[in-house]
């Protein structure tokens, strides 16, 4: 070939060029891409659900996330907040997630709930002792009785049935000690408060600083509690991907057991 030729040069060479240029440019720029996901995750957790999630960054539900994003290689920093403030950041999109979270209709859309729960409740009323409940069950309480609930918690779906009918006067407190420190003073006429094995209602009832003044009655019913992920926080949907592939890895290899069993033995 001589040196004043050239090869020739195909449109269709242009166009191979610019749509890699688009791809890169669109792996670059999209918020979900795995270009921009870091090997790190800030999540909001509350401060008052002992022994779930304690003030100081503990907790059985706090070990759990930890170790399923540790399973996918992904560190993860807890901001511990009250819960309502939790849960108003992962709304805003101010962190990727919060929990624990149990389904609520003003989350849609809002927020993705993990595919598996951290752990499962029972929501059960509490009554003073001086003052017992004439009724045996949630559906035949009388119109306008007064119930103590934590800010921004979720409650079960029958309970929130009768908040919307006006059976139910809610009174929120922020937490589940002062509720049961004002229904100890005739204060409320109940307490609405969620437990399991590692948070038995004897233990919340000690911890309130009113043994022998309220015992537990009927419930309202049992929930779910799960890590939430932002919709609108650009690491959010990625997140959630994540910590489910974990979270089924810590499962299968016994590290779910593991944590469970080490926080049990704690509690007793």
């Amino acid at each position: 070939m001589r040196p004043s030729q050239r090869p020739p040069f195909h449109l269709s060479c242009v166009y191979h060029v610019a749509l890699c240029c688009l791809v890169g440019l669109g792996v670059l720029f999209h918020p979900n891409s795995a270009a921009t996901q870091s090997k790190s995750v800030i999540i909001s957790v509350e401060d008052d659900a002992a022994p779930w999630s304690r003030g100081d960054g503990s907790g059985y539900a706090n070990d759990v996330v930890i170790a399923a994003f540790k399973a996918v290689g992904i560190d993860v920093e807890l901001k511990v907040v009250p819960y309502a403030r939790c849960k108003r950041m992962a709304i805003n999109g101010e962190v990727a997630a919060c929990f624990s979270t149990s389904p609520s209709s003003e989350l849609s859309g809002l927020i993705e709930l993990s595919s598996k729960p951290l752990f499962s409740v029972t929501s059960g009323y509490f009554y003073n002792v001086n003052k017992p409940p004439w009724v045996k069950r949630q559906e035949r309480l009388s119109p306008k009785t007064v119930v103590g609930t934590v800010i921004g918690y979720e409650y079960p779906a029958a309970f929130e049935k009768l908040k919307q009918q006006g059976i139910v006067v809610v009174e929120e407190s922020p937490s589940e000690d002062m509720n049961l420190r004002k229904l100890a003073a005739g204060r409320i006429d109940l307490a609405l408060l969620n437990y399991n094995e590692m948070k038995s209602p004897g233990s919340l009832i000690q911890r309130a600083g009113v043994t022998g003044q309220v015992k537990t009655t009927f419930l309202a019913g049992i929930m779910n509690s799960y890590i939430g992920f932002s919709t609108r926080h650009s690491q959010g949907l990625w997140a959630r991907e994540q910590f489910n592939k974990g979270f089924a890895a810590i499962m299968a290899n016994g590290t779910l057991r593991r944590i469970r069993t080490t926080w049990l033995r704690i509690l007793k």
